[in-house]
């Protein structure tokens, strides 16, 4: 983890691309990953997030509890990577066509320890460990490290809502505060499979 660590650190700002993040993710071995003295002592059984650095990227760990999800949503200030470290993520791209009324549902992908996910600007999509037993970690690195929810959507295909965060928000979901949404909309869209 420190060689990994240390190769983030060093890169240049002006260098910090998807492409050149990529490239350096794909020259790690993560099954021989040394993580565990950053997990120590945590329960695998409440979602968390482990802070590592700031400082160029964003890198945490994530800790996802059996069947745990996160709301579907827009990366609308931040770029990233994914990477399951133990147990498994499932990722559902979503597409929203504003004026149609219309999200689209992509077919869901699963990764396993060791697979990289990036996560585009802009991309809309759920992430999940969708096993009932076991619990999953996830190592992130977003750019840039500091980033708001401003302007981020969520969207909740079952009960077919959308909200707009606002600057307020500190964090993905439709439990915060009524006054860290700017807008949300009942019945805003009809869901459509891509398959």
């Amino acid at each position: 983890m420190k060689n990994l660590l240390q190769a983030l650190e060093q890169v240049d700002k002006k260098q910090i691309t998807p492409a050149n993040i990529n490239a350096l993710l794909s020259k790690t071995d993560f099954s021989n990953l040394d993580y565990e003295s950053y997990v120590k002592g945590q329960s695998m059984d409440e979602y968390v997030r482990i802070k590592i650095t700031d400082s160029p990227l964003q890198v945490f760990f994530m800790i996802w509890p059996p069947q745990f999800l996160l709301p579907i949503h827009q990366h609308k200030n931040f770029w990233g990577y994914v990477i399951p470290l133990k147990g498994i993520v499932a990722e559902t791209i979503y597409g929203y066509a504003a004026r149609k009324k219309k999200v689209y549902l992509h077919p869901t992908k699963t990764f396993k320890p060791g697979e990289i996910i990036y996560e585009p600007y802009n991309v809309i999509h759920k992430l999940q460990n969708s096993s009932p037993l076991e619990p999953t970690l996830s190592l992130h690195i977003y750019y840039p490290p500091f980033y708001d929810y401003n302007g981020t959507l969520i969207f909740d295909a079952q009960n077919r809502k959308l909200a707009v965060l606002n600057e307020k928000a500190t964090k993905l979901g439709w439990d915060l505060p009524t006054d860290h949404y700017s807008r949300i909309e009942e019945g805003a869209y009809d869901v459509e499979k891509l398959w």
